[in-house]
């Protein structure tokens, strides 16, 4: 009676494993509706200035990225100067990316993300933040 009800507990604990990954959604086919090359459209900085590290005030220069690429459900895309965000889109096209952090050229580390979403017609939008400024982009999807 023991081996019988112990059998159907593993039983039943590998049905409940089987049903819970059947509903997970895999990277690899996430956000597949979104893939392509999105085009840059424009840029707007969310802050006009900021303070370094020594205090002083300084203005945040125009950005231009690279394209956003999608391809399964991952997402990436080239700041203007070099440093690649990277990370996903899900089913419903919420875009989550990060950069790594990563030395610049100081003691500081650098870190950088960018939160926002594609639409039903093909249209980005994310906010890119990081330490000193951050910017508010738009693609197209071509």
């Amino acid at each position: 009676m023991r081996t019988q009800i112990g059998l159907l507990s593993i039983v039943g604990f590998l049905g409940l494993l089987a049903t819970a990954d059947a509903q997970t959604t895999s990277a690899s086919t996430a956000g597949t509706a979104f893939d392509g090359t999105y085009h840059f459209l424009t840029a707007a900085k969310v802050n006009p200035t900021y303070t370094s590290s020594k205090g002083d005030t300084a203005g945040c220069p125009d950005r231009t990225p690279g394209p956003l690429t999608v391809v399964s459900g991952q997402a990436r895309y080239t700041t203007e100067t070099g440093y690649e965000l990277l990370g996903t889109v899900d089913p419903q096209g919420r875009l989550a990316m990060r950069m790594a952090p990563a030395a610049n050229g100081g003691s500081r580390p650098l870190e950088m993300d960018a939160t926002g979403g594609i639409d039903a017609n093909g249209a980005a939008h994310v906010r890119q933040r990081a330490s000193a400024c951050s910017y508010d982009f738009a693609w197209q999807k071509q």
